[in-house]
């Protein structure tokens, strides 16, 4: 029998090795071999948070760090972590981080970021 931490650890390393994908809980779920609803509530007893708040701040993440190491332009990069639309992505970075993603790449010694979960 798989323990909820194991499931938990191969799923977050899922996520992590596919962040730039689209990634969706059945998806995710099948890698994992429990139903999407078992997943859930696992992921949400034990980060309390869903697996989309989780999937979406590591996809925020990885777009703050490629902002800051690349001098790609913001609707690359939004696509490049995931995001169909350039607007969907400042909206989500904003509310993440409380600055555009132009208003972030402008500072001089970046911004605090906290690892979800």
């Amino acid at each position: 029998m798989v323990s909820k931490n194991e499931v938990l650890d191969d799923v977050i390393c899922y996520i992590e090795e596919n962040i730039c994908s689209k990634l969706t809980v059945e998806d995710i779920a099948a890698k994992a071999y429990i139903s999407p609803a078992h997943l859930q509530r696992l992921f949400h007893v034990t980060f309390d948070m869903t697996i989309a708040e989780y999937v979406r701040g590591r996809k925020l993440q990885k777009a703050l760090e490629l902002l800051y190491s690349t001098n790609r332009n913001v609707c690359d990069i939004a696509y490049d972590v995931g995001f169909e639309h350039e607007s969907s992505f400042i909206r989500s970075f904003k509310r993440e981080f409380g600055l555009t993603p132009h208003e972030a790449r402008k500072q001089p010694y970046g911004i605090k970021i906290t690892p979800p979960g």
